[in-house]
């Protein structure tokens, strides 16, 4: 446990910078999508006048309706801004094994020979991803609530209307997916994205471990996967079943796969790279 708390310490003070710079990305990008959707707003809403319609707001709401946050979350740059945040996320959860084993004297042999378990600097590069990720989505809903007040103050009382934080996104945003209104559906999609990782890690590990040989077998177990799990479905099995069958079904398969991705991580990292 010593061993995977100094390497976390380490791990995260490594990323700090790059994480810093991510967050203030992403909240200059939704800052700027809160005064651009109101100025679009204004401007629409000026023509309206100018144009010698009656500038009651029941008028204009017959025919245009309320405003609310959703047209904050919906705009580009926010929608932007969530997808660079989940790419740079990704991007970094490669490059945090890749940066350890490139150089002339590689950073990795000193990691793995370090007394203690060599599972411990696996898990210190997980919990660095997974601190990384729980504390954009904390502060994402903080922004969300700043966002809200904001454009609540800036858009006429008798115009906007307040709508639970959880509606602001529709389902095809990727906010719904980052940010998901049910628990429900924030267990499902979280258990499939950090299995998901877990198997990536498996693949770097392979390659790692056996070069151009882990790169056949690592595509050859995902292969694997993807022809075992297209064969299950053409059994036609899950027609079968009712949505929260389907459901469970899919979180035990993920939990399985999850914990087999780490078992095999364990197994490479202890038996097939050698220092």
């Amino acid at each position: 446990m010593k061993k995977f708390m100094e390497l976390w310490t380490f791990e995260w003070n490594r990323a700090k910078r790059f994480y810093g710079f991510l967050l203030a990305f992403v909240t200059a990008l939704q800052a700027y999508a809160v005064f651009h959707e109101y100025n679009f707003w204004k401007d629409g809403y000026e023509n309206y006048r100018q144009q010698g319609y009656a500038a009651m707001p029941e008028q204009y709401l017959q025919e245009y309706g309320n405003l609310t946050v959703a047209a904050v979350t919906s705009n580009s740059f926010f929608v932007f801004s969530v997808m660079t945040a989940v790419f740079g996320l990704l991007f970094y959860a490669v490059f945090i094994w890749y940066q350890d084993w490139t150089g002339k004297n590689r950073f990795s042999f000193r990691l793995l020979s370090l007394p203690g378990s060599r599972f411990a600097v696996y898990a210190s590069k997980f919990g660095t991803i997974w601190l990384l990720i729980t504390g954009l989505q904390v502060w994402q809903i903080g922004l969300l609530y700043l966002e809200e007040l904001v454009f609540s103050g800036l858009i006429p009382t008798d115009i906007y209307r307040d709508i639970p934080l959880q509606m602001a996104s529709t389902s095809s945003s990727p906010l719904a997916l980052a940010l998901p209104s049910l628990f429900s559906n924030y267990l499902l999609f979280y258990t499939i994205g950090y299995t998901a990782l877990t198997l990536a890690y498996t693949f770097i590990l392979m390659h790692l471990s056996g070069r151009w040989k882990g790169v056949f077998l690592a595509t050859a177990l995902a292969i694997g996967l993807i022809a075992a799990m297209l064969l299950f479905l053409r059994t036609g099995i899950t027609t079968r079943l009712y949505a929260e069958e389907k459901y469970w079904m899919t979180i035990s398969g993920s939990l399985i796969l999850f914990l087999s991705g780490t078992w095999a991580n364990y197994r490479l990292l202890e038996k097939r790279i050698s220092v």
